[in-house]
C-alpha cells in the first residue's frame, strides 16, 4: 500500500565529473532531508554527464564516446556504494540518472540508467528502452544500447514506484507502469528546451493516464550539444502542476498523499 511521503526533486546541470556531481548530490540530499524529504529525484545521466549528447545532427566525437565509455560504472558499483552510504547516514531514498556499465557477459554494452536506491542498497535499476535516436532526432544510440525493458516497476518502503527515462514520457510509459502496479511515477530526465511545450504536456498526461503522481527530474541549461528544460516538477494524478523549479537549478519538495484525491 501507498503512504504519505514527501518527495524532492531536484534541477541541475551535471558536470562532465563525476566528482563534483557526487558532491552536488550530496548537497541536495542534506538540503531535502532538513525539509523532510524522505525520497529525492536527481536528472538523467546527471552522475556523468554525457558531452556529446544532442540532436542527430552531432556526429560524436571519439574524445566524446571515450568520456561516456571510461566514466560508465556497474551497478551496484563505486558511485551507488557512495551514495549509499550518504543515503544510510541521512535515512533517505533516491532515484538518479547515469550510464552504467554492462555486465561482463553484455561485451562492453553502455546504458542509459535509473538506479533507485536507498540505505538498504539497490532497490532497482532501469535501463532506458526507448532512446533519443534517428527516429526522434536525437544521438543516443551513438553511446547507449537499448534496454530490453519497457518501464520497472519498484517495490519501495512508500509503495510500488514506476521508473521511466525521458522520451519515453511521449510514448505512453506512464500509463503502462501503473497497469503494472505503480502508485508512483519517477522520471529522469534531459528534455531539451526548445520542446519545453511537450515537456509541460507529457508530464500531465502520464499522471492523469496513469491516474498516479509523477514527479519528473529535468536537467536544466547547456547539456552536452543541448539545452535542456529545466522545470523539474510534481504532479498530481489529475495533472495539476503542484511544484516547479522553474528553469534554473534548484529543488522543490511536497507531500505525495496517497491517490484517489
Amino acid at each position: 500500500m501507498m503512504r504519505e511521503v514527501t518527495i524532492a526533486t531536484v534541477c541541475l546541470r551535471a558536470e562532465c565529473d563525476v566528482e563534483a556531481n557526487r558532491q552536488t548530490f550530496l548537497r541536495y540530499l542534506r538540503a531535502a532531508k532538513a525539509q523532510g524529504a524522505e525520497l529525492v529525484l536527481f536528472p538523467e545521466a546527471a552522475l556523468q554527464q554525457n558531452p556529446g549528447w544532442g540532436y542527430l545532427s552531432h556526429v560524436p566525437t571519439d574524445d566524446e564516446k571515450a568520456y561516456v565509455a571510461r566514466t560508465a560504472e556497474p551497478i551496484p558499483g563505486p558511485s551507488c556504494d557512495w551514495l549509499q552510504a550518504h543515503a544510510k547516514d541521512l535515512g533517505l531514498h533516491l532515484i538518479f540518472g547515469m550510464t552504467e556499465r554492462g555486465q561482463e557477459e553484455e561485451t562492453g554494452k553502455l546504458y542509459n540508467a535509473s538506479v533507485f536506491l536507498g540505505p538498504e542498497g539497490v532497490l532497482g535499476r532501469y535501463r532506458k528502452h526507448r532512446l533519443w535516436d534517428e527516429e526522434t532526432g536525437g544521438n543516443e544510440h551513438c553511446f547507449w544500447s537499448y534496454g530490453e525493458q519497457a518501464g520497472l516497476v519498484v517495490d519501495s518502503p512508500f509503495g510500488k514506484v514506476g521508473l521511466m527515462i525521458c522520451v519515453e514520457m511521449s510514448h505512453g510509459y506512464g500509463k503502462r507502469l501503473a497497469e503494472a502496479g505503480a502508485q508512483i511515477i519517477a522520471t529522469v530526465s534531459a528534455w531539451t528546451g526548445d520542446h519545453g511545450w511537450l515537456f509541460e504536456e507529457y508530464a500531465s498526461q502520464n499522471a492523469i493516464e496513469s491516474g498516479c503522481w509523477h514527479v519528473i527530474a529535468n536537467q536544466g541549461g547547456t547539456v552536452g550539444q543541448t539545452w535542456d528544460y529545466g522545470h523539474s516538477r510534481i504532479v498530481a494524478p489529475d495533472g495539476t502542476l503542484i511544484a516547479s523549479t522553474g528553469k534554473d537549478e534548484g529543488m522543490v519538495v511536497a507531500r505525495i498523499l496517497p491517490f484517489p484525491l
